[in-house]
């Protein structure tokens, strides 16, 4: 690892190589470009910044990635978005208006039915407790007396693999969107109804807003959490508690029809009204944006797209998780199904959707929130506001990616969970002081 920093040595470089990793912030596999910064008034502009002039002449930027499997360092600073979009949807800021903090809004959690008897974690006692009939259909025993703790294997995984079914669970993961959807389209009529208005006035007297993201249990099902939020004119006709409940009774009756039976929202749901100035929409915030850069597992082997079975077989995946991808594999070729691309989407047990979304209205956008911290970074350059008339036009061209060899990236690796280390220090250091 050593090596990385003795060659830059040789070239004086370690300072900039330095610069570099904190610039990118240590990304696991950063962006290699060749190119220039052009900057000045118009007509006196000047090469601010050239690659040439950086260590292996590349000027390293960050992958960008949302999967906190991929790359941890862009994944924090994609959940640091995420928690400033989300909380200005409740609290105001960042061009949101603050009067959305009177408005009527709940923490709604949508989870998925059961789809067999999975090995879980009970405060209360063993997993399954024994019952009368001991054995399946298929001859395995139907209790578990044992007692899983949180990073136990099994936990998830089902007490026989023929009971479970598996084309069910695919399926659901499938039409989670589309059932979303559906919900949302049954709760503006309940509003409607509630309101004594037509649905297309309800649309402009109580519109909804909506900000949700998408949790893989560890069965390998997801489920939603969303924050649902009444806008418009007339807001204060609809309290949080007739929210809260039409959300309940909306999400209860939506249903999609497949070729194989029917999806629908599992039993366990719940709804929470979120009051203004409550410190609970500040953890509701980092829940919602700590779940937007997980992906369908924490595996590996599930981080990128899967081509066949022959490649899933070389993913080595537990059999659970193995059998959910390749169930989405082999549905694809149904024809009832095409149009879910359930091939495309297998690496994601069969969810298609975006795992963090919502409407155009909630809240500003990660694009927005992208370029103004570029216009910080470049005001901060000057020591205050940019001078009218300046502009900065990079023109750059990716030769390759990664680092340049193991040692810079078990370095980077390093650096990055020594930045992971004081930023923890730092927020639990700030979070004693506000109790």
């Amino acid at each position: 690892m050593l090596a990385a920093l003795v060659r830059h040595g040789r070239r004086h470089q370690i300072d900039d190589f330095l610069a570099q990793g904190d610039g990118c912030g240590w990304c696991r596999h950063p962006i290699r470009l060749r190119g220039h910064v052009v900057s000045g008034h118009t007509g006196e502009e000047s090469v601010r910044l050239s690659s040439a002039s950086l260590p292996d002449g590349v000027l390293l930027k960050a992958c960008g990635s949302r999967s906190e499997v991929r790359c941890p360092a862009c994944a924090e600073v994609y959940r640091g978005d995420a928690r400033h979009l989300v909380r200005a949807g409740l609290e105001g800021g960042k061009g949101v208006p603050e009067s959305v903090a009177d408005h009527p809004a709940v923490f709604l959690t949508l989870t998925a039915p059961g789809f067999g008897t999975i090995h879980a974690t009970r405060a209360s006692g063993v997993c399954h407790a024994r019952h009368s009939h001991d054995l399946c259909e298929h001859g395995r025993p139907t209790t578990c007396e044992r007692r899983h703790v949180a990073g136990d294997d099994l936990v998830g995984t089902p007490l026989c693999v023929d009971c479970y079914d598996y084309v069910g669970a695919v399926l659901h993961n499938a039409h989670t969107p589309e059932l979303w959807r559906r919900t949302m389209i049954s709760l503006q009529r309940r509003l409607a109804s509630l309101l004594g208005v037509t649905q297309s006035e309800v649309t402009k007297v109580a519109p909804l807003s909506f900000c949700r993201v998408a949790e893989f249990q560890r069965r390998g099902v997801v489920h939603l959490h969303a924050i649902v939020r009444v806008d418009g004119s007339g807001p204060s006709a609809v309290t949080a508690h007739q929210l809260a409940s039409a959300s309940l009774e909306a999400a209860r009756g939506a249903t999609v029809r497949t070729g194989l039976g029917s999806v629908h929202w599992g039993t366990e749901l719940d709804a929470q009204i979120l009051e203004n100035g409550e410190e609970r929409t500040t953890k509701v915030a980092r829940y919602v944006a700590k779940y937007a850069t997980k992906s369908s597992s924490e595996h590996p082997g599930l981080d990128a797209r899967i081509a066949s079975l022959r490649d899933l077989d070389g993913r080595g995946l537990p059999s659970h998780l193995h059998r959910m991808a390749a169930t989405a594999l082999e549905l694809d070729s149904d024809t009832a199904f095409a149009h879910l691309k359930l091939a495309r989407h297998a690496h994601r047990l069969g969810f298609g959707g975006h795992f963090l979304t919502k409407s155009r209205e909630y809240s500003t956008t990660f694009s927005a929130l992208r370029t103004a911290r570029v216009q910080w970074r470049e005001a901060r350059r000057f020591g205050g506001l940019v001078p009218e008339g300046h502009r900065s036009v990079g023109q750059w061209r990716a030769v390759g990616a990664g680092w340049a060899n193991q040692g810079e990236e078990l370095f980077a690796a390093s650096q990055q969970r020594q930045r992971a280390r004081d930023r923890k220090e730092v927020m639990s250091e700030w979070y004693s002081r506000s109790e």
